[in-house]
């Protein structure tokens, strides 16, 4: 599959899913501009290096975990370079044994599916489930990438509209960290 960098809403808008469609409204809504890359299905970091080197970022990691009571839910977002200490991560918030979600908390709280996880899916938690959790040394990316909540896309803006317009239009207010 060829990868080219596409402007803005896709073309064939009306053919994609409607959970996509809905991230591209939201971002048209917003005034952000972005642009898309269709690509083959990714479910790892190894998948998406392709996918990264041709829209031009470092990858972010998107984890979602959660306690084991299914009380507290976090979406951890790291430079795709670093590995995830799940026990530091449960010491900055003070929740003890967390654990990866599996595929039904990743639908029911977030509308996702594996290998889609996103920032983008926190639209999808208007209750405010979820909190945000950012490597602090995503702040200093001049561009960020993410998934509009399907794994055979991926959409870029720039950081500063990331970090100040759309994670505020989501309704959630990040934690800074240094992971």
């Amino acid at each position: 599959m060829e990868l080219i960098v596409k402007q803005g809403r896709p073309e064939d808008f009306d053919k994609r899913p409607e959970k996509e469609q809905r991230i591209y409204e939201f971002l048209d809504e917003l005034g952000i501009d972005y642009v898309y890359l269709d690509h083959q299905e990714e479910f790892s970091m190894g998948d998406a290096a392709e996918a990264d080197e041709a829209i031009g970022v470092v990858g972010a990691k998107n984890v979602f975990l959660r306690d084991k009571k299914r009380r507290n839910y976090f979406l951890i977002l790291v430079n795709g370079t670093k590995r995830i200490d799940l026990k530091q991560i449960s010491e900055l918030t003070g929740v003890k044994k967390l654990t990866f979600c599996h595929e039904d908390d990743l639908d029911d709280v977030l509308g996702l599916t594996p290998g889609a996880v996103t920032p983008l899916g926190l639209l999808n938690d208007p209750e405010g489930r979820v909190q945000l959790i950012i490597d602090e040394s995503l702040r200093d990316e001049e561009l960020f990438a993410m998934h509009p909540c399907v794994n055979t896309v991926t959409i870029r803006m720039s950081n500063q509209d990331f970090m100040n317009i759309v994670i505020p239009a989501m309704g959630h207010e990040p934690i800074f960290v240094a992971l």
